[in-house]
């Protein structure tokens, strides 16, 4: 049987010219896999918070999970299944300029390289 865990939140402050204090927090921030081929599911929560109240698209990887009119702050849950790792955005919802991201990593417990000596000898 194949383990999951996820842990961590993370907090990404972008100051970008066109806005100001954008604040895109996302919870797990890490997603621990048994092996690199595991996709890990978890439940993922987002919020956000802006300077101003503008027009946002929720992207995961380019993928749209959501717009709203005119939100100056807000949030999003859902069940998420990543192999890779993803990155969430708030973007313009009219002109797709980026306001903010953050990423969701995956994090493997094996290596991919099997260590075929022992660690220690008398030699």
């Amino acid at each position: 049987m194949a383990a999951t865990a996820v842990i961590g939140s993370a907090v990404v402050m972008t100051a970008m010219p066109a806005y100001g204090d954008e604040l895109l927090e996302i919870s797990p921030q890490f997603c621990v896999v048994e092996n690199k081929e595991q996709a890990c599911t978890t439940q993922v929560n987002i919020r956000w918070t802006l300077p101003e109240a503008i027009p946002v698209c929720l992207l995961e990887n380019n993928r749209t999970l959501g717009c709203w009119p005119a939100q100056q702050q807000g949030g999003w849950q859902y069940k998420a299944k990543v192999q890779l790792p993803a990155i969430y955005s708030l973007t313009h919802a009219h002109t797709g300029e980026l306001v903010v991201d953050t990423q969701l990593e995956l994090q493997t417990l094996r290596s991919s390289r099997r260590r075929l000596r022992s660690v220690w000898s008398f030699f």
